[in-house]
């Protein structure tokens, strides 16, 4: 089969495991991705600096896609690469029109999406009986709500007729929300976000045991109530810290944390052998989150066998099962949360029943090669 895949770095650490079972089934699979000043750091990628030309490119443009060579064919990948900022500049445009007409012209089987098309990439919709859908998000997180992206989704569920969900829990919302036929929606999950296994960890030196939160900062994350359940550990346990490891702006006051020295905040991208180090020395993971989808936060933890504490959002609470590899709480609710930790804290013996239900149980649930069946089954539906 001949699938043209084109993706956003953000989700490299879930398309790669993925791309790399379909090539190794033999399916001859493209994959590109968009690159541009304001997008070198994501998920699993640290690209540097600019390549300094507009242009469609071979990925060995990018020497940091090298780490990878062994996981997916890197001459099937290519970068879209944007040198100019303005999102509505001509030859950004330009560029987004020939990539879309490009992907038109080689006649593929399949078109795979991550995102729904918007500004020139509409031009897909000239092919939309080619066209697969992953929506990672079935609904906007708090805070990040565009009048213009939810145009954009209301007109590719209206055109689409393969739409791929990752989780069960929102299906039925999802389907009354956007009044969008059972017929055209796919299911699948997240498998085992392995890529971080394959790279050499750099420790992280603390000389107290630490709680990790990691990934961007966003108001739908709930960091506040975190920092504000950690006070009350301090008072209990004032030899455990909280880190903070992230990049993107904090959206509330951080001032009455920041002298706390229990509590470290790293607010810049962690690249992927750093985060490998703090998972591998935590003591375990916390998503706090308001409201969510799924999240590759926990595959990523629970591939280094890091249990986690989450809130009953989304589908946080369909992957980590409560008391076995984690626990869950209410959202929003600093007390549940504070408990929930101080119990993994004074009880070592059930973190390490934890961690190995996620090496027994977990893991052998999380293989992309039945995933990669769903998406055959998505890609040859009629």
């Amino acid at each position: 089969m001949k699938i043209i895949y084109y993706s956003h770095g953000f989700f490299a650490d879930c398309d790669f495991p993925l791309i790399r079972e379909l090539q190794r089934r033999g399916h001859d699979l493209e994959y590109y991705l968009p690159v541009a000043s304001f997008r070198l750091k994501s998920s699993l990628l640290d690209l540097g600096k600019l390549y300094p030309k507009t242009g469609i490119f071979s990925a060995s443009v990018y020497p940091a896609f090298q780490i990878y060579k062994d996981e997916i064919d890197l001459s099937k990948v290519f970068v879209v690469n944007q040198t100019h900022k303005q999102k509505w500049h001509p030859i950004n445009l330009l560029l987004q029109a020939k990539l879309a007409l490009k992907f038109i012209r080689k006649k593929p089987d399949i078109i795979h999406i991550t995102l729904p098309p918007s500004m020139m990439m509409n031009l897909l919709y000239l092919v939309k009986d080619k066209l697969v859908l992953t929506l990672h998000d079935p609904f906007t997180h708090s805070g990040r709500k565009d009048k213009q992206g939810e145009r954009d989704r209301v007109r590719a569920f209206r055109h689409i007729n393969k739409l791929i969900l990752l989780n069960k829990n929102q299906v039925e919302e999802f389907m009354n929300a956007y009044k969008v036929s059972r017929d055209n929606i796919f299911v699948s999950k997240l498998g085992m976000y392995d890529s971080i296994t394959r790279v050499s960890p750099i420790p992280f030196i603390s000389k107290r045991p630490y709680i990790l939160f990691f990934g961007l900062i966003a108001e739908y994350k709930g960091v506040e109530f975190l920092m504000r359940a950690m006070q009350k550990i301090h008072n209990q346990h004032p030899n455990v810290k909280l880190v903070v490891a992230g990049g993107g702006k904090f959206y509330f006051d951080t001032k009455p944390f920041n002298a706390l020295d229990y509590i470290e905040i790293h607010n810049h991208y962690i690249n992927v052998p750093e985060l490998a180090g703090m998972l591998k020395g935590c003591l375990f993971s916390v998503c706090p989150y308001k409201d969510a989808t799924q999240s590759g936060v926990i595959q990523t933890a629970f591939s280094l066998n890091v249990p986690m504490v989450v809130t009953n959002v989304g589908a946080l609470p369909e992957v980590v099962k409560d008391g076995e590899t984690g626990l869950v709480v209410p959202p929003c609710d600093v007390d549940a949360l504070a408990n929930a930790m101080n119990h993994l804290i004074e009880h070592p013996e059930l973190l390490e029943s934890m961690r190995n239900n996620i090496e027994k149980n977990w893991k052998p649930s999380m293989g992309w090669g039945p995933i990669a069946d769903k998406y055959i089954e998505c890609y040859t539906r009629n």
